[in-house]
């Protein structure tokens, strides 16, 4: 036997019981699609903790259905661009760095329901970017702000992952801060000069700063 017809001879037996392209194929068509607890909750766009970031979990586009809209967010310190919708399934660990403290460089944690309220509130006004000025904040970097007389509380949700600042290129944002305090069952604060607003996680409550 040659050594050319011995590795042939192995290669045979070594892929005998490999199935063949066509059969995984098959074999992923034909698998049942995971339990929808496991699939990431409708209408948010962030999966929670236990949820499965897996493709299946996500309707199959019929014919004629319009592309999927792509909504961009750019962090405004670290000049960042994310996008929060679109094809992709956004998972917490991608987002946690995104909105991470700029001081600090540690990841946020921010509940899935905030994240749905920002993209919520693009939605109702058409905007297809979003900036955030501020998402996580470490509470030795918040206390350093306080002390220097910056606008912000020393007891800041930001510090718990629990608040987000954003602005909506191009929209009025009296007009979104109007929009807000109708909806938003949390904290909603008003920034004129900085135009931006703030939303949390907090009682119900509202302010204006700068």
């Amino acid at each position: 036997m040659t050594l050319l017809t011995a590795l042939l001879a192995l290669a045979a037996v070594t892929t005998a019981g490999d199935p063949s392209k066509k059969d995984r194929y098959l074999a992923d068509k034909h698998t049942p699609p995971p339990a929808a607890r496991d699939c990431c909750a409708a209408g948010v766009h962030l999966p929670e903790r236990t949820c499965q970031v897996d493709p299946r979990c996500r309707p199959a586009p019929g014919p004629g259905d319009d592309a999927a809209t792509v909504v961009y967010v750019r962090h405004l310190w670290t000049e960042e661009i994310m996008p929060w919708t679109g094809p992709v399934v956004l998972d917490r660990a991608a987002l946690g760095r995104f909105l991470r403290c700029h001081n600090s460089g540690l990841p946020g944690e921010h509940p899935p329901e905030l994240i749905a309220r920002v993209l919520a509130t693009a939605d109702k006004f058409g905007a297809r970017k979003i900036n955030v000025v501020s998402g996580y904040r470490n509470s030795k970097y918040n206390l350093m702000l306080a002390k220097k007389g910056r606008e912000v509380s020393r007891d800041s949700n930001h510090t718990r992952s629990q608040a987000i600042d954003f602005s909506l290129p191009g929209v009025d944002t009296e007009k979104v801060y109007k929009h807000l305090l109708k909806v938003h069952p949390g904290g909603v604060g008003y920034y004129p000069v900085s135009s931006f607003v703030h939303v949390d996680t907090g009682k119900r409550r509202t302010w204006r700063g700068t």
